[in-house]
């Protein structure tokens, strides 16, 4: 370690104390409470967000639970002596999050987490590589984040726990575990947006483009999913859409599912009461090994380009016209725009929109037909210039169809 390296390393774990011994005087509860959510494998970041203190702490590099238990011996009775099980959720995932606010990797020997200080740098910096192998030219973004239902069911049975253990003490009050303190995707969002903005070079706001950050863990869903009580209307109408619908595909009915099941999940929760919550789950849940799988995708809303065209051939249909296998005409106005629309803005796909049609055999009279072309998830906006060429590349290209 070289010592600008030591040097900033001792100014990030005065920064930890400080922040600890803030939060042990102002939000925390005693510190023997603290400790026990250590213990349950609780991450610090999420146990700062449960108190209200996470927008201090989120940034701090030496906020690691090894510090923290440090910390707490040095405070705290309870705490001394011996090994302490909590020291593993270093390396382990949280039993809330599932390791979102602190990001692990794998490699061969196992689940491994990052460098703290750069973790969620780690992160963003694998979706700024996406965008640009995907070519997406952006002048901001919009963060949309979906969390697998399985972190709100926990985070309910970690505070049921906990008020079932210290709810006769005097320090409890049930407001410390409020649902109004800041929620994992609250804090993953603050963790993340000034990184992906650093990434990019642009800012976060309301925009076109959208990144998509899917966490998804099937086996605890899964699990999860057998606990709640069953709905056989849900159930029945599931096998009515798989009997009928044939024209989705795999991947569509996959990602579809999951929705479906995490949104009746997320549902059959908020209809379930703290009794029968404590009666079907395991307080405290139980430890997590396993992180969750991030998914990421890119999206951009529809471009749209009118215009209007004089169709002056007989052999040109508006649209693609094939009858038995055999293609009418020699192209389409459709095809002929789509194709130089295309290759500029590089869209995921388009639609043709026009205002009524015409005949193939008709040549066209007067100031042309109106119409609108719809292009899907585009890597690129064509500029007025780029559209006029276009324009130009259509009208003078020697490809005439009579």
């Amino acid at each position: 370690m070289t010592a600008t390296n030591a040097a900033t390393a001792a100014a990030s774990d005065a920064e930890a104390r400080s922040i600890l011994e803030r939060a042990a005087a102002a939000s925390f509860p005693p510190l023997h409470a603290v400790h026990h959510l250590l213990s349950v494998g609780v991450c610090v970041r999420c146990i700062f967000r449960m108190f209200g203190a996470f927008s201090h702490a989120c940034l701090c590099a030496s906020l690691t639970v090894s510090f923290f238990h440090s910390f707490l011996e040095e405070h705290d009775d309870s705490a001394k002596g011996g090994s302490c099980s909590c020291l593993s959720t270093d390396e382990a995932c949280c039993s809330i999050c599932f390791g979102i606010l602190l990001p692990t990797c794998h490699k061969d020997e196992g689940v491994v987490p990052f460098d703290d200080i750069s973790r969620i740098d780690i992160i963003t910096s694998m979706v700024s590589q996406a965008i640009q192998r995907e070519g997406y030219q952006i002048d901001g973004f919009s963060l949309e984040i979906s969390l697998p239902a399985v972190v709100a069911a926990n985070e309910r049975a970690i505070r049921l726990y906990m008020k079932e253990k210290y709810g006769s003490e005097n320090w409890f009050k049930d407001e410390i575990f409020s649902q109004q303190t800041m929620s994992v995707k609250e804090g993953l969002r603050l963790l993340i947006v000034p990184s992906l903005e650093k990434q990019l070079g642009v800012k976060h706001g309301d925009n076109s483009f959208r990144i998509r950050l899917t966490y998804i863990h099937d086996d605890a869903s899964l699990k999860l999913k057998r606990l709640l009580p069953n709905d056989s209307n849900r159930k029945r109408k599931a096998e009515s859409r798989e009997g009928n619908d044939t024209r989705r595909n795999s991947t569509y009915d996959d990602k579809q599912t999951l929705s479906e099941t995490d949104s009746f999940i997320h549902k059959s929760l908020e209809g379930i009461q703290d009794q029968e919550f404590c009666s079907l789950f395991e307080l405290p849940p139980e430890k997590v090994s396993k992180p969750c799988h991030l998914v990421m995708t890119f999206l951009r809303s529809p471009i749209y380009i009118g215009g209007r065209y004089l169709k002056l051939s007989r052999n040109v249909s508006q649209s693609c016209w094939i009858i038995d296998d055999e293609r009418m005409g020699e192209a389409s106005v459709e095809e002929i725009i789509k194709e130089s629309v295309c290759a500029i803005s590089r869209g995921d796909g388009y639609k043709f929109h026009a205002a009524g049609r015409e005949d193939i055999d008709v040549r066209m009279l007067g100031s042309g037909r109106p119409f609108l072309i719809e292009v899907l998830n585009v890597r690129s906006i064509p500029s007025a210039i780029e559209i006029q060429q276009i324009s130009d590349k259509i009208n003078s290209s020697e490809k005439k169809h009579n």
